[in-house]
């Protein structure tokens, strides 16, 4: 395929537009996923692209949910999804682009509420809109994070993982066991 064919594909520089939210998690990556995490519920789905038995293609109305939850959200409404993610789900992991980290989705939301965020080694591939990069099986032009709630970080995966929630806490236990330790001196 041309540079000029790909022209509103969705992979052409642009930001969260709406020719991204049909873009599907690759099933291999899914597979090996959620066989660390037995998900049970896919949050932003349809009949045709649902990863999981039990699914939401209107996850904004959907209320506490206690199933492990997969999510890959329309970039176009990522926002509002991830906000009702860290609402309603208490163990779950998403997918999403972590290029643009300044953004206030992830700014105000994923790196404040998050447990952990999982930059894998190279680049996720979509399906089944494999366009330009993602044709050679290079994946996307942007990188790809994985994000954790209530649960462990992915353990089959080469990356990088960052901790947020946790690294405050641990962070504060370990100034809490300083002190204690310099006032026994």
């Amino acid at each position: 395929m041309t540079k000029n064919t790909m022209k509103g594909k969705g992979n052409d520089g642009k930001g969260n537009i709406p020719e991204r939210d049909l873009w599907e998690t690759k099933q291999e990556l899914f597979e090996k996923l959620n066989k660390q995490y037995n998900f049970e519920f896919d949050c932003c789905a349809n009949k045709e692209n649902s990863k999981c038995e039990i699914f939401s293609d209107d996850f904004e109305k959907c209320d506490g949910i206690l199933r492990v939850c997969w999510m890959n959200p329309p970039f176009s409404n990522s926002l509002k999804m991830f906000e009702h993610f860290f609402k309603v789900v208490k163990k779950g992991v998403a997918i999403f682009r972590c290029d643009n980290m300044e953004t206030k989705v992830w700014q105000e939301i994923i790196l404040k509420k998050a447990d952990w965020i999982f930059i894998p080694k190279g680049r996720v591939i979509y399906t089944p809109f494999e366009v330009g990069n993602m044709q050679d099986s290079n994946g996307t032009r942007f990188p790809s994070a994985l994000i954790g709630i209530g649960l462990n970080p992915p353990k089959e995966f080469e990356g990088i993982v960052l901790f947020t929630k946790q690294s405050e806490e641990v962070k504060q236990e370990a100034m809490q066991s300083e002190a204690r330790h310099s006032s026994q001196a």
